[in-house]
C-alpha cells in the first residue's frame, strides 16, 4: 500500500525536526493521536491522513491526492515569531524531499496555513498547515 508507505515516510521526516539537524526546534512528532497533549511534550507535532481523492487517471492506474493535515501546539504564549519558525521547519522537511523518498510524485505548494494566538488563558498556541501528496497506484492498491 503505497498510501501507508508514505504515512510511514512522513512520519520519519518530522521526526527528523530538531536542533541538531538544523531545524528551530525539537518537535515531538505524533501520528493520528487523539488524546490531548500534555504540557512537557511541547512543542509537538500532530499529522494525520485526512482521506484521499482521485485527481485524474494516468497509464496503467490513477492518480490520487492523499491530504494531510499538520498540527503545530505550543505552549501558551509562545511568540508568533516562534510558531512561524515552526511552520518554515515544517516547510524545510517537506521541501527537502518532496517525493517522500520517491513513493509520490509530488507533493502540491501548500495553499496556505493558519495560526492559532493564545487568547485569555488558553494554554496552547499553534498553527495547522493543509498538504496534499500526489501519487499513481492502481485502483484497489491505494
Amino acid at each position: 500500500m503505497i498510501r501507508q508507505q508514505i504515512v510511514d515516510a512522513i512520519k520519519t521526516r518530522f521526526e527528523g525536526i530538531t536542533v541538531a539537524n538544523g531545524y528551530s526546534f525539537d518537535i515531538d512528532v505524533f501520528k493520528e493521536r487523539k488524546t490531548q497533549i500534555c504540557h512537557e511534550e511541547l512543542p509537538a507535532l500532530v499529522f494525520m491522513d485526512t482521506g484521499i481523492s482521485e485527481a485524474e487517471g494516468s497509464i496503467g492506474g490513477f492518480r490520487w491526492h492523499l491530504n494531510i493535515l499538520v498540527w503545530l501546539s505550543a505552549e501558551g504564549g509562545t511568540s508568533n515569531d516562534d510558531i512561524r519558525k515552526m511552520l518554515a521547519d515544517v516547510y524545510k522537511a517537506v521541501g527537502s524531499d518532496y517525493t517522500w523518498g520517491g513513493l509520490a510524485l509530488y507533493t502540491m505548494q501548500p495553499e496556505g496555513d493558519e495560526i492559532f494566538l493564545d487568547h485569555e488563558g488558553n494554554k496552547i498556541t499553534g498553527a495547522q498547515v493543509k498538504l496534499k501528496i500526489v501519487y499513481d497506484a492502481p485502483p484497489w492498491e491505494i
